[in-house]
C-alpha cells in the first residue's frame, strides 16, 4: 500500500496514522496532522481502491452502501501493514493514533470494532458503522474522539450516534464533538482533536 513515513521530533508522542477521505491521497491530511501533533510521526497511507479514479481504503456500491467483502478484506491488509511498517520505521503499532477522515474514518472504525489487535485510540472525523454484525470483544481501554455533523448529508447522524453507541456499548472511552456543519472538516473539530490528543499524554 503507498504510504508516506515521517519521522517525528518527539519519539515518545503517539505516531499519527493519516486515512485519507474518498479521493485524497497519503498527503491530504498533513496539514490536519501539523495541527494535532506537529512533532509525533507520522504514516500517512494512499487507499488502494479506485472508485471512477477517486481513492479509497475500500469499495463500495452504487447506492453509498458499503461493500463488505471489501471492507473486511482492505480492513485486514491496513492492520497488517500497519505492524509490518511499524518493524520497519521503528516504532510501536500499539501505540498509534488513526486519524481517518470520512473514508479512512471508517475503515479505522471497522478496525478497532472487529480486529482486538488494531488501534486503541483513534480519532474518528464523520464516521459510520458498516451495518454487519459486529464481534462482542470488549473494547475497555480503547478511546477515541469523535466528530459529527448534524447536517452531514454523507454520514447522518443517525450513522454517527449508532457507531458511538456500537463503542459506547463495549466500554470504549468515547469523547464526541457534534457541530452544525454538513460532511465538511472545520477547524474546531481539528483543533478539538488537538486537545483530546493532548490530553492523552497528561
Amino acid at each position: 500500500m503507498e504510504h508516506l513515513f515521517i519521522p517525528g521530533k518527539n519519539t515518545t508522542l503517539d505516531p499519527l496514522v493519516l486515512l485519507h477521505g474518498t479521493g485524497g491521497d497519503e498527503r491530504s491530511m498533513l496539514q490536519l496532522a501539523e495541527i494535532i501533533a506537529p512533532d509525533a510521526s507520522i504514516l500517512s497511507f494512499r487507499g488502494d481502491v479506485s472508485e471512477q479514479g477517486a481513492n479509497r481504503f475500500f469499495a463500495r456500491y452504487a447506492d453509498g452502501s458499503f461493500d463488505l467483502a471489501s471492507l473486511k478484506e482492505k480492513t485486514g491488509q491496513l492492520v497488517l501493514e500497519i505492524k509490518n511498517l511499524a518493524v520497519k520505521y521503528d516504532f510501536n503499532a500499539e501505540n498509534v493514533v488513526a486519524v481517518g477522515y470520512s473514508n479512512g474514518a471508517n475503515i479505522a472504525a471497522n478496525a478497532i470494532l472487529t480486529d482486538a489487535s488494531s488501534f486503541q485510540k483513534a480519532i474518528l472525523f464523520h464516521a459510520m458503522p458498516s451495518g454487519e454484525a459486529m464481534p462482542d470483544f470488549s473494547l475497555a481501554g480503547t478511546r477515541v474522539f469523535l466528530t459529527a455533523g448534524v447536517n452531514d448529508p454523507l454520514i447522518s447522524a443517525k450513522g454517527s450516534q449508532a457507531l458511538i453507541d456500537a463503542l459506547k456499548n463495549r466500554s470504549a472511552d468515547v469523547a464526541e464533538l457534534w457541530t452544525e456543519n454538513g460532511h465538511n472538516l472545520t477547524l474546531v473539530e481539528v483543533e478539538a482533536a488537538r486537545d483530546w490528543y493532548v490530553a492523552q499524554h497528561d
